[in-house]
This record gives structure tokens, sequence and C-alpha cells, in this order.
């Protein structure tokens, strides 16, 4: 066998491997487009009313919540966890009812997927939403969550009397069997 062929199929086999590994480890990333007739509260943020788009890679046991505007252009990332608990058929699932006080979103859930993204709170927020809704908010300390950081940080759970409890999955499903509003939003692959 010559040098040239070898060289060549150890180079194809490289570039057959790369490819093969790209696919199994670069999850692909999930992107809805949202329309907000109103402003609404995201971890850290209030968006005007308008279109975002709102993208996570796919989520193991964490994962970062991008928020661009309608141009594309960056606005926000906040820290998410896996969430399970979705009762109605909605995409965006709001806290409370429209007379809870701030318009905040609770959880996102890919169109076709039965695993959303429960939305993290800086500590102030959660406390405000928590005692306006009566309904607990996962919660952080961190003001700001890096990509670095997310598995990191810890969570906690804000309960409606202002009270930071261990954070436990399981401790939100009985508030979301009555969820408040949500609504249905367009969707898109992000290839």
């Amino acid at each position: 066998m010559r040098k040239g062929s070898v060289a060549l199929r150890i180079m194809m086999g490289l570039v057959g491997l790369a490819l093969v590994s790209s696919a199994i480890a670069g999850p692909q990333s999930r992107r809805t487009r949202v329309t907000f007739s109103g402003p609404v509260r995201v971890p850290g943020v209030s968006l005007a009313a308008g279109t975002y788009y709102f993208s996570a890679p796919h989520m193991q046991s964490r994962t970062i919540v991008r928020v661009e505007d309608e141009n594309r252009r960056f606005v926000t990332q906040f820290m998410g966890l896996p969430d399970m608990t979705r009762t109605r058929n909605h995409d965006i699932i709001l806290f409370g009812e429209q007379e809870c006080g701030p318009t905040a979103i609770k959880s996102w859930f890919f169109p076709g997927s039965r695993t959303g993204v429960r939305f993290v709170y800086p500590q102030a927020e959660a406390e405000l939403i928590a005692s306006s809704c009566n309904e607990p908010v996962p919660e952080t300390h961190e003001a700001k969550i890096e990509e670095s950081q997310v598995e990191s940080a810890t969570v906690y759970l804000m309960t409606p009397q202002k009270q930071e409890e261990p954070y436990k999955a399981d401790a939100l499903a009985a508030t979301d069997q009555r969820d408040g509003k949500g609504f249905d939003a367009a969707h898109e692959d992000a290839h």
C-alpha cells in the first residue's frame, strides 16, 4: 500500500469520526418564536410587547435559555431546569391568573415535547412572583448565570410566604395542576 493512500484513508476516517461525534455530542437547539401582545417578565428582564425567539440546547439536568429580539439580537439569558409538569397544551405557561401581579413566564415547552424548561428567577424577582401569585418559584442568588455556572449554581424554592426552601421539582407539581394562563407560539427548528 502506498503512503499517500494510507494517509488519505486515515484522513477520511478522521473526518468521518468527527462528523459522527458532532452528530452525537452536538444536540440540536430548540427555538420558538413568540409574539407577546403586552409586557412579560423572564428572569432578570421585562420584555416589551413584540416578537422574540427563545432557544436552548437539548437539556440534560439544566440549561441556559437565550432570548433574542425579532432581529435576532441577544436580549438576555438565564438558567432553566427540566419541567415535566405540563398539564395543558400551551407552549408558554405563565404564573397564576391575570390578577396575580407581574405577568411572568413559568415554563416554556417546545411544541411536540413533553419536557419543558422551568425558568429560574433571581431571588428578589422570585419573592415578588411567589407572593403575588401564591405559587412557589425556583430561584437562585445569582443575578446573572453564565453557561459555565449553570451546573454548579444552587437553586432554591421561594414560597408564597417569602421563605426559601431547598429546591425539589415535585414540590411544584401541586401548584402546576392549576396552571395559570398559557398560550401557543410559533416554533422553528434551529439548524
